[in-house]
């Protein structure tokens, strides 16, 4: 079983039911020097004291967890140092009922504040190894997983040349060129959805666009490799399929070119 974290009122509680069975204990077993009593008058002495010792240790825990992060040292040395001065009031609170203040600055003052250390050491020994042992136990409560959302799919990439110094001579914001096609005089430069007439021949149009961008498969044709989409023959003649469905011819004495550059499947 996962032990949890305390809440401070349930720490004072089970601080308080250990200090009670521990001072059952001490009653039940006579382990200090009652005097001769009855059962029930050890009881009441032991449960009394010990309870009122601890509740002085409470106070003197506050003062030495303050001087210990004062001095830049852990909480638990703060209850460490607030161990010899509740031997103290403990001692001077059993001889002042023992024997009123003759006692309580007598003689039997150090002998009387040895056991007292002696307890209150054994106290902070056993309430150490308790919370270290709780800590230990303790798991951090499940945080519920929240899924990342997926990133969104990469963009598909655009076919055809998107840049080119050709675009120089076309309208603002014409669109990827997927082929160049003479006809006479003149190039239709050929973009999905949209063509437009340059007044120049096929080889100058073709030397205006990117290097490895495309290829002349044909002596009236120039088509960017990125639009191919397949091919197709009819005979002995070969075409390239360009996207939106377009076709272009092959020269036969371009084939082997073509299909060494991974253009045309074998």
């Amino acid at each position: 079983m996962v032990a949890r974290r305390l809440s401070g009122a349930e720490r004072l509680m089970a601080e308080a039911g250990v200090v009670a069975m521990v001072a059952v204990v001490v009653a039940v077993f006579d382990l200090l020097p009652f005097g001769e009593v009855a059962l029930g008058a050890r009881l009441a002495l032991s449960l009394a004291g010990f309870l009122a010792a601890w509740l002085v240790y409470l106070a003197a825990a506050r003062i030495g967890i303050a001087v210990a992060r004062l001095l830049g040292l852990a909480d638990y040395w703060g209850h460490a140092l607030a161990v010899p001065f509740v031997g103290v009031a403990v001692t001077y609170g059993v001889l002042g009922l023992v024997g009123g203040p003759r006692a309580m600055f007598g003689s039997e003052f150090g002998a009387v504040w040895v056991q007292a250390l002696v307890v209150a050491a054994g106290f902070f020994a056993l309430f150490f190894v308790l919370y270290a042992r709780a800590e230990h136990a303790r798991l951090p409560e499940p945080v519920e997983a929240v899924a990342a959302p997926e990133p969104p799919p990469p963009a598909p990439p655009v076919p055809g040349v998107a840049t080119s110094a050709l675009h120089q001579r076309l309208a603002p914001g014409f669109p990827a060129i997927l082929a160049l096609a003479a006809e006479d005089h003149y190039v239709r430069v050929i973009a999905e959805g949209k063509s437009a007439l340059v007044l120049m021949p096929l080889a100058e149009a073709a030397a205006l666009m990117p290097e490895g961008g495309g290829a002349q498969v044909h002596r009236s044709w120039w088509v960017a490799k990125s639009a191919v989409t397949g091919q197709r023959r009819t005979g002995r003649d070969l075409q390239l399929v360009l996207h939106g469905g377009l076709a272009a011819p092959v020269s036969r004495s371009r084939i082997a070119e073509l299909r060494s550059a991974g253009w045309i499947s074998p």
